[in-house]
């Protein structure tokens, strides 16, 4: 492919897999510094990753997704073999080839999430500014959208009762879960996650978004994680639900969010969290994934041993 001298030039990564693989596998490619992820749902058992990544990481990344998709295989022996295609991609058509596949969406009953290039029509729902180039979290997968309408619903009991509250967010991603229980009402909300890569990401949302003062952003586990919350919300895989579950449940006061979960592995899931002595409160199962929302009992509607204030720290997002 010709080439002004200078002038940057992209290949795009396409992988058609079985929807099963797609956090995993648009997970890979942010590891990667990919500059855009665009997953798109071809039908209720098939979804496409498309990545943006300059030419120069071509041959490496190649190899390495080749080889990745072959263990993820070994992780989910029933999918369908992955189909991957790699595309050059001309430097005038790569903006809008991949912010074209980016519109407002509407999630709940209140949000609207939009990538910063749009200005949405007049809507009457709370904006929510994700850019999706950053990290995993834009608003368009499914565990994303159960999450985002279960802690609605959750923050909104709070807060139509006049109640303050706290929100953690484990695995925060893009920072999209934390950012939309600011915008909802929580008085402080905290955000964590191990890849500092992440936790840039959601900085720049954060602050894209105007709710820096709300929320604090750290690089931590969910186990380095001490204070408690109102409502925590966890956007993982299966595996690191199960290995932090007691973690999880030890850190809600009252509502745990948790999304993530393939549909197959969801009853599983379920019972793993109620053997801890928690109950489910509501469950959103699409297509390919399950979310719930786990509550704590308690004599009344709101649970009586929340936590003090996360105000004990001083919030800092430089």
């Amino acid at each position: 492919m010709s080439s002004v001298p200078g002038e940057q030039q992209w290949v795009t990564f396409e992988v058609t897999l079985d929807s099963c693989m797609v956090d995993a596998v648009a997970n890979f490619f942010h590891e990667h510094q990919a500059s855009g992820v665009v997953l798109e749902e071809r039908d209720p058992e098939r979804s496409v990753v498309t990545a943006y990544l300059s030419q120069d990481k071509r041959d490496v990344v190649s190899g390495e997704i080749t080889a990745y998709l072959y263990h993820l295989r070994e992780v989910f022996p029933a999918a369908t073999e992955p189909e991957l295609k790699t595309t050059p991609l001309k430097t005038e058509n790569w903006a809008t080839a991949w912010q074209a596949d980016f519109r407002p969406l509407a999630i709940g009953r209140k949000l609207l999430v939009t990538p910063p290039w749009i200005k949405p029509e007049p809507h009457g729902r709370i904006t929510i500014v994700i850019e999706p180039a950053e990290a995993f979290g834009t608003g368009t997968h499914e565990t994303t959208q159960g999450c985002l309408e279960l802690l609605e619903e959750a923050i909104e009991e709070f807060t139509d009762a006049g109640q303050d509250l706290t929100v953690l967010d484990v695995g925060c991603g893009s920072g999209i879960l934390a950012i939309a229980a600011a915008k909802l009402g929580a008085r402080e909300v905290r955000a964590v996650d191990t890849d500092p890569v992440a936790v840039e990401a959601a900085r720049k949302n954060v602050i894209l978004n105007g709710v820096a003062e709300k929320i604090r952003l750290d690089c931590l586990s969910a186990e380095d994680v001490k204070e408690p919350a109102d409502i925590v919300a966890a956007n993982l895989d299966p595996k690191t639900l199960k290995t932090n579950k007691a973690t999880l449940v030890n850190l809600f006061a009252c509502y745990l969010v948790i999304s993530g979960v393939p549909i197959e592995e969801w009853e599983n899931i379920k019972k793993e969290f109620l053997a801890e002595g928690i109950f489910l409160k509501k469950e959103v199962v699409r297509t390919e994934w399950g979310s719930g929302l786990f509550g704590k009992r308690s004599g009344g509607t709101f649970c009586t041993n929340k936590p003090a204030p996360l105000g004990s720290y001083r919030f800092s997002n430089k």
